[in-house]
């Protein structure tokens, strides 16, 4: 008997004979597989069964992980290096010598923002401040236990000679009472001995007398209380005292004021929550395409309808989750909340193979007995699968060697569920699909699993709607194929319809409208994200942004300038080329004037004022670390130089910036603040602690491009080898490459940039759940995943079949039986339904990709 392994779609010419053997063999391989599948069903049933538990035992060492700095920052960005540096130069001393704004890392901190209640009024009255100090009394009161031990705020503060750090130079100015009310000036405060301090930041909204710089209102304060966050027990109980200032928090309920909050690790929290929330959207995804494909899988015949199969394929792709967390967990490797989308990609792309494969397994005839009817499945079904799934696995495998550790991580959980899947389908869904094929082989009911007669042997209504079905013995001789009504409907209606001269017309405009608004899309995107976009949108840190983005639009990071090597301090020339790039600095649009915290500066008018003088580095360091330093008004600049013996080897001087909020703008200000050290003949960096996070705006880019073309070249050379025209892995590859385009600009008009949680990029029914999450990162995946498939439908479904009915391959060469060959011509229609089937492939491959 002619088998189906010897047949296929038609090849094409002499030239693509040469690429149809890898293709010629895979599907032998897979036919043989079907055929061995159909006839031992059991044993591919319960192995996949204990395999997949024996890997869920991995589970024992499930680790989550929330870090944001490692999850969302690029491995060697600049600023981590910049950090290491800094770390090493300008050690911190959180018990002695705590300065806030010369921080080498965030750390531990809560900070808290505080308002009247219309958001707006005055606070600096005394009925507004005593109600502010009340809650600074309750917040610093507060007590944790940490490994049975009772730590209070007094100490794991950060301190500043021996004293916690004020959450707030006013707070000095009134000497901790509302009734010392008094002027100052901002955001340089005078001093009795007219030496100023910049307290910039501290108070939002503020307003001045008329021509002064002095205080006569404001709209906000920030309290800042930073914590110790080493050694290691030190930081476990600081974690802990956050904890006790949160519960606090969301029970104090002031009188006259409003506040907001965050810590050091509400993100991390966040992220936390996320994954939470998203579980039940998961359990409701499963459950809405638990029914999809049971209702897909029904047909008006009882017997040839396949309900408990559409049950199993999502049971196949449990598996593979299952499979896929248990060995990575067992590999080291952390779960992360991204990994929370990839049950519904896995769930969305199982689903829609399991389709494939049982609408393959329609095609063949009934006649058959079960191990052909597998084979003739397998060697067309399984085809399509293992393409696509090389691909998926090929593409989130690049994905796996990006600069980022969040994206690192969910490409792997990502890829190797996709092979699970793979692998689950071919064995476990296979073995389903042979058992429920020898009930359907036997003619019993989908549901009761009794014997049935078919629909043309019986004269009862009721028995005809609720229990007939299946082939007739007597009455279906015939061997004819009875198509699915949606392969009816592209075969008879879909296809003619669209290769209608007018419907090409107006295909070709739909594209060109569609790919200008795509590229104008991508003119408009911008890159990166800031961490309050990693927040939920109804937690604390979220209305902390918003308070921060009203109130304390002002003045920005207060950026470090390190000399980081040895400089003779008392050269004229070496002070000159300092003053230039401080000056530089302050002239710049990102920064302000005459606010630069210079120590050197300082020092020179010290000398002047006092009579001092030095004629070289050795009476220059002397007076510095004599009389300068020791000096109380100085005494802050020790941090700011380190000695060894009596050379400098470095030092660090301060500018302060603009508030920037926008992120194209915040991507110039990283790059100006760089180049301005850069350019300088002496060696220095600029450095903040914000920007190892911002860093990853200038690897965003990159990483993108490089992944997409080493994806677009590895799939154009998977399909030039598992598809036997090379023209068609052309159309295939510019189809990608026109999706990915129209992906990226349509996400930016949308409002997702391209960012790391874009990069991350089923099915609708199986994505639909995350719209819903109130939160910037799934949003963002649903949106990119969205156009996705909708472009990538669009491309599979119309502009790719519509382009080869135009300049497609018009006949092929296909193998008979005898091994002869003989020529024939393949119309515009059969072509197409050929590459309707291809639809999969090409969702598949833009998915992976994007």
């Amino acid at each position: 008997m002619s088998t189906q392994s010897e047949t296929d779609y038609g090849q094409g010419g002499e030239t693509s004979m040469a690429f149809d053997c890898i293709e010629d063999r895979l599907k032998r391989i897979l036919y043989h597989h079907g055929n061995v599948v159909g006839k031992r069903p059991l044993l591919f049933i319960i192995l996949p069964v204990l395999f997949s538990l024996l890997l869920a035992l991995g589970g024992l060492c499930f680790r989550f992980n929330n870090d944001v700095e490692y999850l969302f920052t690029p491995i060697n960005g600049p600023a981590k290096r910049h950090r290491e540096q800094v770390q090493m130069y300008f050690p911190m001393n959180y018990d002695n010598h705590f300065l806030p704004n010369r921080q080498n890392d965030v750390g531990r901190y809560v900070s808290v923002y505080v308002t009247t209640e219309t958001w707006d009024g005055n606070i600096l009255t005394a009925e507004i401040l005593d109600e502010i100090l009340k809650l600074h009394k309750n917040i610093i009161t507060v007590k944790t236990t940490c490994d049975d031990k009772v730590y209070s705020y007094g100490e794991l503060c950060a301190k500043w000679n021996s004293k916690c750090v004020p959450p707030n130079p006013i707070f000095d100015i009134y000497n901790y009472q509302a009734k010392h009310i008094m002027n100052f000036t901002y955001p340089l405060l005078v001093s009795e001995a007219n030496t100023k301090h910049f307290i910039g930041g501290s108070l939002g909204g503020v307003q001045f007398y008329d021509n002064t710089s002095i205080v006569k209102s404001a709209t906000a304060i920030t309290l800042y209380y930073p914590l110790k966050p080493s050694p290691k027990d030190i930081d476990l109980a600081s974690g802990k005292l956050e904890e006790a200032f949160f519960e606090m928090a969301i029970k104090y309920k002031p009188a006259k004021i409003s506040f907001t909050f965050t810590m050091s690790q509400a993100l991390a929290n966040d992220l936390d929550e996320m994954t939470v929330r998203m579980i039940p959207r998961m359990v409701l995804s499963f459950a809405v395409l638990t029914v999809f494909s049971v209702l897909s899988l029904m047909m008006m015949d009882w017997v040839t309808s396949k309900p408990i199969l559409g049950c199993l394929g999502v049971v196949s792709a449990l598996l593979a989750i299952v499979s896929t967390v248990g060995l990575l967990s067992l590999c080291g490797v952390p779960f992360i909340h991204l990994n929370i989308a990839m049950p519904f990609l896995t769930l969305g792309i199982g689903v829609d193979d399991m389709f494939i494969m049982v609408a393959s397994w329609r095609t063949t005839s009934r006649h058959n007995s079960v191990a052909d009817r597998m084979a003739e499945t397998f060697s067309e079904a399984a085809l399509s699968i293992t393409i696509t799934s090389i691909t998926d696995v090929l593409a989130f495998g690049i994905g796996a060697i990006s600069t980022f550790p969040s994206v690192q991580i969910f490409c792997c959980y990502c890829g190797v569920a996709i092979l699970f899947d793979y692998l689950f389908q071919i064995t476990f869904f296979a073995g389903c699909m042979a058992l429920i094929g020898r009930r359907e082989h036997s003619n019993r009911h989908c549901l009761t699993y009794r014997k049935v007669v078919p629909r043309r042997e019986t004269s009862s209504v009721c028995y005809r709607l609720f229990c007939a079905g299946g082939v007739s013995k007597k009455l279906d001789k015939d061997k004819k194929v009875h198509e699915h009504i949606m392969v009816t409907f592209f075969d008879k209606y879909y296809g003619p319809f669209i290769t209608l001269p007018w419907m090409k017309f107006f295909t070709l405009i739909f594209f060109l409208g569609y790919l200008a608004g795509a590229v104008w899309g991508c003119m408009q995107i911008h890159e990166g994200l800031q961490p309050r976009q990693l927040a939920l949108e109804d937690s604390y840190s979220s209305y902390y942004y918003n308070m921060e983005e009203r109130h304390f639009n002002e003045y920005g990071p207060i950026v470090q300038v390190v000399v980081d090597s040895k400089q003779r301090y008392s050269n004229k020339q070496t002070q000159n080329e300092i003053e230039q790039v401080l000056t530089k600095y302050e002239n710049d649009k990102y920064f302000y004037n005459h606010i630069t915290q210079s120590w050197l500066r300082d020092y020179i008018v010290f000398i002047d004022q006092n009579g001092l003088n030095y004629t070289n580095e050795e009476t220059f360091i002397f007076h510095l670390k004599s009389n300068f330093l020791t000096h109380p008004l100085y005494k802050h600049y020790v941090s700011d130089i380190t000695f060894e013996n009596s050379t400098i080897v470095s030092s660090r001087f301060l500018v302060v910036s603009h508030f920037v909020n926008e992120v194209t703008e915040l991507q110039g200000f990283l790059h100006r603040c760089r180049d301005i050290a850069g350019n300088s003949s002496i060696s220095m960096f600029a450095y903040h602690p914000t920007f190892v996070f911002n860093d990853h705006f200038d690897a965003i880019l990159p990483t993108v491009i490089q992944n997409v073309l080493v994806a677009a070249v590895g799939m154009m050379a998977v399909s030039l080898i598992l598809i036997p025209r090379p023209i068609c892995s052309l159309y295939i590859t510019v189809t990608i490459a026109s999706i990915v385009v129209g992906v990226m600009g349509y996400m930016s008009l949308w409002g997702v940039g391209l960012d790391f949680v874009s990069m991350h990029a089923f099915y609708i029914i199986a994505i639909v759940a995350m719209s819903t999450a109130n939160s910037y990162v799934f949003r963002a995946v649903f949106k990119t995943l969205f156009f996705g498939i909708f472009w990538g439908g669009v491309h599979g479904l119309l502009f790719l079949p519509v382009l080869l009915s135009v300049i497609g391959p018009k006949g092929s060469r296909k193998p008979v039986t005898n091994g002869k060959m003989y020529d024939y011509d393949i119309s515009n229609r059969q072509m197409l339904r050929f590459w309707a089937t291809q639809e999969k492939y090409v969702v598949d491959l833009q998915v992976s990709t994007v």
